[in-house]
């Protein structure tokens, strides 16, 4: 039997005798045809499972309904929504120092979400950020392990991802990270540059040189490196 979504404005009371108050909701059924004249009609849960009572009804009363033949596609854009807010609240919470309230709201977001990359590198950084290094460490391999790290649009992503592998100490970590990168768009200046501060942190100066001289011949004006490689070739 084909599984159909309809939904349908209703009149609620929310409260109790003299102050209840009447509000509308839109709730969604599952419809299933029976035969020609009837259908079987369940209410959703939020988490799109039939429960409660199943009524038939004749196809005539679907008139009150509405039919949504694109209910699934839009609740995947719907669920997307929520994920990005919870990372707006997590990273508000973060740059308040209010990493519990952040790590709750990125859990909520990984929750809907497992894979989602920006959730999973906020609560790396909050993890880290509250002295569970080896739990962020956790999260940080997770990063590595997800194919649409490496994706030319998620550069900005990626860099963000090495910046705080290496401010956490895990050099290594973020060298990996960033080679990869560069494989993917070899064109990115931003990386070199990001790649010879780790080599620097490691106290490898040659190699932190090399990638600063790459850095500037992609963009001889990229100031940053350019004083960065005086630095070092000073010292």
């Amino acid at each position: 039997m084909e599984r159909k979504i309809y939904f349908k404005q209703e009149e609620i009371k929310l409260g109790c005798s003299s102050t209840a108050k009447a509000t509308t909701v839109e709730n969604y059924y599952q419809v299933v045809e029976i035969d020609e004249k009837n259908v079987q009609v369940q209410l959703l849960d939020l988490n799109d499972h039939p429960f409660g009572e199943v009524r038939l009804i004749e196809k005539e009363e679907l008139k009150e309904y509405t039919s949504c033949p694109d209910y699934f596609k839009n609740k995947k854009s719907l669920k997307e929504q929520m994920v990005e807010k919870y990372i707006e609240h997590g990273d508000r919470h973060y740059e308040n120092r209010e990493f519990y309230s952040a790590e709750y709201e990125y859990n909520q977001a990984l929750s809907i979400n497992d894979r989602h990359l920006k959730a999973n590198l906020g609560k790396g950084k909050t993890l880290y950020a509250k002295g569970e290094k080896e739990e962020a460490q956790k999260v940080f391999n997770k990063l590595s392990n997800l194919d649409a790290l490496y994706e030319v649009d998620n550069k900005h992503i990626f860099n963000e991802f090495g910046i705080e592998l290496r401010k956490g100490g895990m050099f290594e970590e973020a060298l990996s990270n960033y080679l990869k990168a560069i494989s993917i768009d070899p064109s990115d200046e931003v990386l070199y540059y990001n790649l010879g501060r780790v080599y620097y942190e490691k106290k490898e100066h040659e190699k932190a040189i090399e990638q600063l001289t790459l850095a500037l011949s992609l963009k001889p004006d990229f100031k940053e490196a350019q004083e960065f490689l005086s630095k070092i070739q000073s010292q």
